[in-house]
């Protein structure tokens, strides 16, 4: 072999030694050396988590008699939220980047049942619905409405799909004062087991009896809020609930009775409300601690007078109505 062939062979060795680490696969560094592989490197993606979907809701609902007020609530941050009644849209309002928004309209709503619910937009994902609605009841207009709360709005918070546990958003009123006993709402669950709310003084144990048959007990929280499902099916037709309240100790201090019938709305102007006397009490603490003021007295005298023959002489375990606050202006006059 002369030189000029050994020269060719030595370059074209150099050559393809140059293009192997040109072109060298990826390999695995193993102490010091880098091991060849022949086997493709898996690009690795990082996972991303979808999106949680904030629904649209429902915080606070202030209608006035007129049908003007303040609808308030929560979005996802930045959305733009729809506000609707039936089928027309009555606000449309952004969120603020806590996804907080306050909706206040002045053209008034029709009288009558109203359905409230929500729609929410962000950026270009799909429109997305409220889970729960409100419905409300708005009265007929008057030209000089009475002073007195009573046939005012009602909005009441409630699934769009039915089951779970509505909320009380608006009513006319407490059916007392300051002290308070009373069924809010009857739901009944996908189960058909009736599930009832209420109010009471809070941290007040509540005994419950369906037509006079003790059904539970339950305890209200700190807001005197109560919610209560009895373990039985309650059968269709009519019924009475009664709540007996129990405050420091085994005796009864307020007493409510709510007729109802299982195919209609609760009619809260069918609930009687009653106190149980004490030994101490007297009338006038009585109406000072429900009503706010003692002078009115008067007003639990004249609904109790076939019972009632001298309101300074009261006995323990006597049992008086209550007449709703609405029922009487609250100064006495």
């Amino acid at each position: 072999m002369n030189t000029t062939s050994i020269v060719a062979i030595a370059i074209a060795v150099i050559t393809s030694l140059a293009l192997a680490i040109v072109y060298w696969p990826p390999g695995e560094e193993v102490g010091q050396q880098v091991v060849a592989t022949t086997q493709p490197v898996e690009q690795v993606v990082p996972v991303v988590p979808a999106t949680e979907t904030i629904r649209p809701s429902f915080d606070v609902v202030r209608i006035s008699r007129e049908g003007t007020g303040v609808i308030a609530g929560r979005a996802a941050p930045d959305a733009f939220v729809e506000v609707v009644v039936g089928d027309a849209i009555i606000g449309r309002i952004r969120a603020n980047e806590s996804g907080e928004w306050v909706l206040i309209f002045d053209a008034p709503l029709e009288t009558g049942p109203q359905e409230l619910s929500l729609v929410s937009h962000s950026n270009d994902l799909e429109p997305v619905q409220s889970d729960e609605i409100v419905v409300l009841s708005i009265p007929d207009r008057v030209e000089e409405p009475e002073v007195s709360t009573e046939n005012g709005v009602i909005a009441v918070l409630t699934s769009r799909y039915g089951g779970g546990v509505s909320t009380v958003l608006q009513k006319p009123g407490s059916f007392m004062g300051d002290t308070v006993l009373e069924v809010s709402t009857l739901d009944f669950d996908e189960r058909g087991r009736a599930i009832f709310a209420g109010v009471s003084d809070p941290g007040a144990e509540v005994r419950i009896y369906l037509d006079n048959d003790f059904i539970g007990i339950v305890s209200a929280d700190n807001s005197g809020h109560w919610v209560f499902s009895p373990d039985n099916m309650i059968y269709s037709g009519k019924h009475v609930l009664r709540l007996d309240q129990v405050m420091d100790g085994d005796g009864v201090e307020l007493r409510f009775e709510q007729p109802f019938d299982t195919a209609a709305a609760l009619d809260i102007a069918m609930a009687e409300n009653h106190v149980v006397i004490k030994s101490g009490n007297n009338l006038w603490h009585i109406a000072r601690r429900v009503y706010g003021s003692g002078i009115l007295y008067t007003q639990i005298f004249r609904a109790n007078n076939e019972r009632i023959r001298d309101p300074n002489m009261i006995y323990p375990g006597q049992k008086f109505l209550l007449p709703r606050a609405e029922a009487f202006e609250l100064n006495g006059t």
